[in-house]
């Protein structure tokens, strides 16, 4: 029984860093999006909707038509909110959305949790955490925070 439990586990946590592997090669390259969407299209956790969710978000930034960029921005919005309610906590999901809504146009409309995501991140963020250096980065290259918060990401 414990085999089996633990045989599970390391299961679902290598399918998580595919996910998290193809996201950061979805940011650049919209076939990467595309197949992200598609492997976390019929999940059900908090965190591979997010996922699934952003996928979509980024075939938004890589169209090139702007009713398919609005279409699916609002899409991926909307599930990136069901994800937060899934799990509220969770400094992964959080980052996400985060990731999603600092990059929309403000007049979208689109962009209503960023103090918050903020908080939540600012408050649960690790240096050990698998998505660490892509967190790192943006968080540091974001006109979101402040310099002070910016500093603080730089010395955890």
């Amino acid at each position: 029984m414990v085999l089996l439990f633990i045989s599970i586990l390391f299961s679902i946590q290598s399918q998580l860093t595919e996910v998290r592997n193809m996201y950061i090669k979805a940011i650049d390259d919209v076939s990467y999006a595309d197949r992200l969407v598609d492997i976390t299209k019929n999940e059900s956790s908090g965190i591979k909707i997010a996922y699934h969710h952003t996928g979509v978000a980024l075939q938004a930034k890589h169209s090139w038509n702007l009713a398919t960029k609005m279409r699916k921005a609002k899409k991926a919005a909307n599930g990136l909110n069901l994800a937060v309610l899934k799990d509220k906590a969770n400094v992964e999901i959080r980052f996400l959305r985060f990731s999603f809504e600092a990059n929309v146009p403000s007049l979208v409309g689109l962009t209503k949790h960023l103090a918050a995501d903020k908080k939540v991140i600012l408050k649960k963020i690790r240096r050990n955490h698998p998505l660490w250096s892509t967190m790192r980065k943006f968080l540091i290259n974001s006109s979101e925070l402040s310099t002070a918060e910016k500093e603080k990401i730089k010395n955890i």
